[in-house]
């Protein structure tokens, strides 16, 4: 059975990543297009709007999908978890709603945006987002990871061929709509098309009764996580409201954005595996499995994820040389440290199966919480510094210190080898400034580092990583 949770895991990881590939290659076939149809200085709006679209996602979804999976396995009654999936997005999404209009007219001229009806794609794009999101939780559950990948790759495809059409026939000024439309559009059409895949899939379940207070099991679980999903998108957003109100100068926002896109292409990795991650280890809590198992899948995950930022971040001239230009070539500079950034952030991902585990995702929250605020006061004194790299830095030095506090905090649940863990810290870091080095040394620092990471990933498929987690004792835990 063990041997089998593995080939599910690598086989679904396949699955999210391949739909995770769609989605990063869709928003890095965006960049041309923003290079081309907007300014420096309009890219860093369409970012802010994007960012109050992901805050408006992360208050709408509840922290339901990782509760949704977690309740289909502990009950039968799969349609009653569909119907509270549907219901209890809703009056989130009507109080986001009436916030954007109360108060869209003043973040706008707080944020320098120069439509407040802006504000209205941000609410489309985000409920939309936020509900697709619970809706494909349940075919994640059901291991239909197969599904997932075919709506996700419609929806990326339709949304640049939405965004080619858009960009032809709008006027002048439109073309930060039209970037908002080509997302907002098709995830409306995908939400619509998975509830009611699902509706029919769980037809034969309509009939089982829900165990009791089965909604205030799903709130418990899941609204402790709300926290934790608001103070990540306060990392990821704080960096560019302050850029926006910090800097004297819009352009810096732009170039953040368009590094941030251009990093969005490791989203396969690390979305994809932290999809497959829930469902593994709840699965292997039920089943039963040790710790090295998902030592092993964690270590092998994250030696993958630092090999793609460390390419990434030494070749980003080259990157942003061939699909921005040279009114772009300021980005080259801020993307090395959001690739490491998101490096971090990956290892964030491991470190939270302890809480996940023991159903204490409080931690989750606190952490995160705490992160937001480190994050806030890095940008403070960074961002006069250094601009658009210094709020790059922040995020990263945050991500860090999140990463490496919650495995402190889950150790005596999920034991870590604090000198593995130092090594996945320390490979992001220093990429920054192989950046810098001249193309031949950095052609030799891509070829040294492929060459260590073949061999470790292939020492740890032949070795086991039964030393990677263990007890002090160096027995392994058994979950």
């Amino acid at each position: 059975m063990p041997h089998t949770g593995q080939r599910d895991l690598a086989k679904e990881t396949l699955l999210y990543a391949l739909a995770m590939v769609v989605s990063g290659l869709v928003q890095f076939a965006f960049l041309p297009f923003m290079s081309t149809f907007l300014t420096p200085e309009q890219a860093g709006e369409l970012g802010v709007i994007r960012i109050v679209s992901e805050i408006i996602a992360g208050i709408v979804v509840l922290g339901l999908p990782a509760s949704i999976i977690r309740a289909w396995h502990r009950t039968d009654a799969h349609r009653a978890v569909l119907v509270r999936s549907i219901l209890f997005p809703l009056a989130p999404l009507f109080v986001s709603a009436v916030l954007v209009a109360v108060f869209g007219d003043k973040i706008a001229g707080l944020l320098h945006v120069t439509d407040a009806s802006l504000f209205l794609h941000a609410l489309a794009l985000g409920g939309a987002v936020a509900l697709l999101q619970v809706a494909l939780s349940m075919p994640r559950a059901q291991g239909m990871a197969g599904t997932y990948f075919a709506i996700q790759f419609a929806r990326g495809m339709l949304s640049l061929v939405l965004l080619f059409f858009l960009l032809r026939t709008a006027v002048a000024g439109g073309a930060v709509k039209s970037f908002l439309e080509a997302r907002w559009i098709p995830t409306v059409l995908a939400v619509v098309f998975s509830f009611l895949f699902m509706w029919r899939l769980t037809g034969k379940s309509s009939g089982e009764k829900p165990p009791e207070h089965l909604s205030g099991t799903m709130l418990a679980f899941s609204l402790p996580l709300v926290p934790a999903s608001l103070a990540l998108l306060v990392l990821s957003s704080a960096d560019m409201f302050m850029l926006r109100t910090i800097s004297t100068d819009m352009a810096q926002s732009g170039w953040y954005e368009w590094a941030g896109r251009a990093v969005l292409i490791l989203a396969p990795l690390t979305l994809g595996f932290s999809m497959a991650w829930h469902r593994y280890i709840f699965r292997k809590k039920k089943q039963g499995g040790r710790m090295d198992e998902l030592g092993r899948s964690g270590l092998l995950f994250m030696i993958t994820v630092n090999w793609a930022a460390m390419v990434l971040a030494i070749l980003s001239n080259e990157i942003v040389s061939v699909f921005g230009g040279a009114a772009w070539l300021p980005a080259a500079r801020v993307l090395p440290w959001i690739a490491g950034s998101a490096a971090m952030y990956a290892l964030f991902t491991i470190s939270q199966t302890a809480p996940l585990l023991t159903g204490q995702t409080k931690y989750i929250g606190w952490m995160t919480a705490f992160g937001a605020v480190l994050n806030i006061g890095f940008n403070l004194r960074l961002i006069p510094v250094a601009g658009a790299v210094g709020a790059a830095f922040a995020t990263l030095a945050t991500n860090m210190f999140m990463a490496l506090s919650l495995f402190w905090i889950g150790r005596k649940v999920f034991p870590v080898s604090f000198p593995a863990v130092v090594i996945m810290v320390i490979v992001p870091v220093f990429s920054g400034p192989l950046s810098g080095m001249s193309p031949v040394l950095r052609m030799i620092a891509i070829l040294a580092g492929t060459a260590v990471t073949v061999t470790v990933i292939n020492v740890l498929r032949t070795l086991g990583t039964g030393d990677v987690l263990e007890t002090p004792g160096g027995d392994s835990h058994e979950l």
